[in-house]
């Protein structure tokens, strides 16, 4: 599973979601959303939604600063969570912009593609 949440939703974050589209088209079971937080717009997303469209489900949060139990550091734009299964945190990313996390996109997708690997056994 992978959560990305943003304060910003423009072309940059776009990029950075297609990485995330394209490991998802791969992997059926593998859970994705991207959460608008501080100020991002239903409409924001909509706009992208349209011009890009995504597999991967756009939604906004309920708390403008996003869920408390994140504790989102508010100088990252763009913070990244990718779970391996069972729900344990595999790695975590924070970019200080949009176009930040769009050139990290390719680490991003590599990593969720490493979460999705079964664990070896020891």
């Amino acid at each position: 599973m992978v959560i990305v949440f943003t304060q910003k939703a423009d072309d940059n974050l776009a990029g950075l979601v297609k990485s995330i589209d394209e490991v998802q088209s791969k992997n059926a079971d593998l859970g994705t959303v991207v959460v608008g937080v501080s100020g991002v717009k239903p409409a924001d997303f909509e706009k992208l939604q349209t011009t890009h469209k995504f597999s991967t489900p756009l939604t906004i949060a309920e708390d403008e600063d996003g869920p408390e139990r994140y504790k989102l550091n508010k100088a990252a734009a763009v913070t990244v969570v990718i779970y391996k299964a069972g729900g344990a945190i595999h790695k975590n990313f924070a970019f200080k912009d949009t176009k930040a996390a769009a050139e990290k996109a390719k680490d991003v997708a590599a990593a969720l593609s490493e979460a999705l690997k079964p664990a070896k056994d020891k």
